[in-house]
Parts: structure tokens; sequence; C-alpha cells
């Protein structure tokens, strides 16, 4: 993909804008790509009519698909000069659009229509590279730990407040938790996700990937934290191995929707697939190292961005304003990316949120002031995290040792950035 950006996708920066011009009417029409499931298609499909009638000259075009083909189409279609004005953009892969020239700076004047007084300048801020501003966020989301609130009630343990350590999950919440309810595991295991190895890097000030996109951990510190993991899974409360490989991340391989584990990871803004294939869950933040460390989280949001061979900027801006501040159009598309950003917005449509929404809602709310800060990832480490899941899988089946193991991923990540 990256060859591909180098060979074509500059060449075609000047050329203008690749999706439909301006017709005979003066109609400008925009096209828009976006990956998500039916509910944010639907929703978004709604904002967007919305949009059209405020701006009759201003035709959307829309596009869109699930996670993976998305971005085998959208490499396909920049590097021979194609594909959307607007697109959705992924934390790990922004960095490589940006750094190839292929997003528009969205501070510039033609985005002047573009208002972000009311979204948090650390949501903002976390979409700047080199002082310019790729992104803009569309939903708030956060980390946390989806539990079983009945089942975690009925065996005595309730639901953990900030500030509870890993100690007491090691000691005293899993193995109750393996007593009570012994026909389940009590948490699927998380081991293999670089994303909550970085959430325990994060409680010791520390992150995956630092700002200058050097890595900011050692060999040791993955140990550990393997050897952390390790410990909960010999206690049996991690998920078995078997289990654990069989899934991929979707709610129908998720071992809590198919009541094998009573809690999982998760990104809050999955939280409505649980409630509509399980039932009702609860957010818990990490256990983290002591009562009063941090908790590790860290502010995630959807990114919007524009082409920088869009040919039509100022009507970009217009629509990225309007995903952003009108509280109709926020209202259309709800929770399916995350808490609206714009704060305003946000207080005003929380009351009328559903139970799962409402649930996130107050969650969030409680976290927010603790998140740690989180640098976007440096070109490639969309494969650092693959490779993640895959040297631990390694691990769980007794193929090699932690250390051994840690040692060979830290290798795999030489190859993307040098060690900070």
């Amino acid at each position: 993909m990256l060859a591909s950006f180098g060979a074509l996708g500059l060449g075609a920066a000047t050329a203008g804008c690749a999706t439909p011009k301006a017709a005979a009417d003066d109609t400008v029409t925009l096209g828009f790509q976006w990956w998500g499931p039916d509910d944010a298609n639907v929703a978004t499909t709604k904002a967007l009519r919305i949009f059209e009638r405020r701006h009759p000259n201003i035709k959307v075009a829309t596009s869109f698909t699930g996670y993976a083909a998305y971005f085998q189409r959208l490499a396909t279609q920049v590097a021979a000069g194609g594909g959307p004005d607007i697109l959705q953009m992924d934390y790990y892969q922004m960095r490589s659009y940006a750094d190839y020239g292929l997003l528009a700076n969205l501070d510039g004047p033609e985005f002047s229509a573009l208002s972000l007084d009311q979204v948090p300048a650390a949501y903002v801020n976390a979409n700047r590279l080199g002082g310019k501003l790729y992104a803009v966020p569309t939903g708030l989301t956060t980390q946390a730990l989806f539990v079983d609130p009945t089942l975690w009630r009925k065996a005595g343990v309730g639901l953990p407040k900030k500030g509870w350590t890993w100690d007491d999950l090691l000691d005293d919440v899993g193995p109750t938790l393996k007593r009570a309810i012994p026909g389940r595991s009590p948490l699927t295991d998380f081991g293999g996700y670089s994303e909550t190895f970085n959430v325990w890097l994060a409680q010791r000030g520390k992150s995956i990937y630092k700002a200058d996109t050097s890595l900011g951990f050692t060999t040791a510190d993955l140990a550990a934290f393997w050897e952390l993991t390790s410990r909960l899974r010999d206690k049996g409360i991690f998920t078995p191995p078997n289990i654990t490989a069989s899934y991929d991340g979707s709610i129908e391989s998720s071992p809590l929707v198919r009541k094998i584990s009573t809690a999982e990871f998760k990104l809050t803004s999955s939280v409505t697939p649980y409630f509509e294939a399980y039932g009702e869950v609860v957010a818990v933040p990490f256990p983290t190292v002591s009562s009063g460390a941090p908790l590790g989280l860290t502010a995630g949001a959807g990114m919007m961005c524009v082409q920088q061979r869009c040919a039509h900027k100022r009507e970009a801006a217009l629509l990225l304003d309007f995903m952003l501040n009108d509280l109709e159009g926020g209202r259309a598309l709800g929770v399916v990316r995350g808490l609206p950003p714009n704060e305003p917005n946000l207080t005003r449509l929380a009351p009328g949120f559903s139970k799962d929404n409402r649930m996130i809602y107050d969650y969030v709310k409680a976290c927010e002031k603790d998140f740690a800060s989180s640098p976007l990832p440096p070109p490639g480490s969309d494969e650092d995290k693959l490779a993640f899941k895959s040297v631990y899988q390694d691990v769980i089946f007794g193929k090699q040792g932690v250390r051994a193991a840690a040692a060979q991923m830290m290798e795999k990540f030489h190859t993307t950035v040098p060690e900070g």
C-alpha cells in the first residue's frame, strides 16, 4: 500500500478532485466513504439527508463497507488518483496517509466554516501531526471492561470502582468469580491486544509509541505484561487458549456473548451490539497498579478527513461542521461512532439516550479527566497490532516462553520504529 502511495498518490495529488465535480447548475457533489455496521450506515445516511436539505446545492455520494475491505479499497483508490473527498480514518492508518500528503490540513483557510470551539481540545489536538490538523473527531470513546453486572453482584464482588488493582483481580475478584460461576471464565483473555498493553503501559507513564514515533517501552515491559496475563490464565481467571484464539473481535465470536466468560475488554462505542446480542453489560475501568495510580485509559475518537486533492474543500468543511456541531444531525448520528464530540449537544442529547448509551455516557464522563495522552502511531503500526496477537498465541499455546516471545515481538516492533 505504501509503495503504491509513493508511486502514484503524490503524483495525483495535484490533478484535482478524483471524485464528482460541480455540475452545470452549480450543484457540487462530494464523495463520502466510511466503514461500519448496519446501524452506523443507516444513521450516517439519515444525517446526510438532513445536510442535503440544509444545503440544496451540495449532494453527497456515499459508499460504505466493512473495515478490512474499506482500507484495501481506499488504498487502491488513492494510489490510482481517486477515492472520496471525505473519508473515515483509523487511528493506526492516519499517519501513513498524512505523511504521503494525501490528507488536507483542516486548519487551512478553505476550512474556515469548520468550527471546533465546542469540542474538547484534547480530542481535537489528538488529530494533529506537526502542528497540522488532519482529522476531526466524530465520536468519543475509550477503553473499558464490559462486565455482566448480575453475575458479578451474584458472586459477591460487585462492580469495581476506579482504583481497583491488578492484585485485586488476581487474588480476590478473579478467584471469587471462578468459584461462584464455575461454568465460565471470569474474563476473556486480553493479552493479545496491543491496545490493552498500551493501557497497562499508560498506568506506568509510558506508551507503545512516543510522539516522535519511537518506541516508548522496553522488552522487559512487554515481558512483565505477558507474565501478568500468564498468571491470570494459569489461575483460571482468563479464558482457555482455544477459546481465546477463536475470538476475532466480532460480536458473534465473543466469549462473553457466548456465555463462556463474564467480562471482556472493548471500546465503549461497541456497547449496543452487546446489549442486543447478550443483554445488559456495565463498563468498568481496568484494574491499575495501585489505588492512586493512573487508570491508563486514553481518549479515542472517530476520525473524518478530507483528501488533499478534493476540489470542493469549502463544501467539505460545511459537511464536517454539520457532523460535529448540528444538533439535529447529532441526534440522527446518535452514538454509532461514540459519544457526540460537541459538548453542548452531548449535554442536550444525553437525557434521551437509551440505557446502554446512558451508561457509557456516565462512564466516560467519570473517567475523562484521568485520560492519558495517546500519540498517533507510525506507519506500519497496524502490522504491529496483528503481529502482537499472533506472537501472543504462541505464548498461550506453549510454543515459546514469555521472555522469548517478548524479544521476538520487539524485533517486529523494530521493523516499524527504533526503540526510544
